[in-house]
């Protein structure tokens, strides 16, 4: 038996896969948005969300939504002095924004990475300690909604 009554358990379990899928559902609507805002990309952004078994209303709304997002990069610096650049795409700027200044300084870090926003040197971190910090702020920055790609110098 499951306790008290099966339906709590299965609005629990519900409630939790529900939220998973509303994550990625954003993520799939932005790079949909951006694709179109681009011209390019479409084919690839709508087959990755039919793959996930987006609704096509989600799709359509997605679609429409083109002049609400905008492309923000946010360059800085991590703990250690790693150098970490930002891709966004974002309907409001100034939220973004403080959140991804919550977690880096504010710096010019452009002119370490190539055209291809590869490294063109590396930072390596011996403590472990710092290591764990590092990682951490680059965790949260990945879990933030609005971030699409983060590049760094840490090897």
């Amino acid at each position: 038996m499951s306790g008290h009554s099966k339906w709590v358990t299965i609005h629990r379990q519900k409630q939790v896969n529900d939220v998973k899928r509303g994550a990625v559902f954003t993520k799939l609507a932005r790079a949909i948005t951006m694709a179109v805002k681009q011209g390019r990309g479409l084919q690839l952004a709508l087959a990755k969300a039919k793959q996930f078994n987006m609704p096509k209303d989600n799709i359509q709304r997605a679609i429409d939504r083109r002049d609400e997002l905008h492309e923000v990069m946010f360059e800085g610096f991590g703990p250690g002095g790693v150098a970490v650049m930002v891709a966004a795409v974002t309907d409001n700027k100034l939220r973004t924004a403080a959140a991804v200044w919550g977690l880096l300084k504010k710096g010019t870090v452009a002119y370490l990475f190539s055209a291809d926003r590869t490294a063109n040197f590396e930072v390596r971190v011996e403590d472990a300690a710092a290591r764990a910090k590092i990682e951490a702020v680059l965790a949260k920055l990945e879990e933030l909604d609005d971030v699409q790609k983060v590049w760094t110098n840490y090897a």
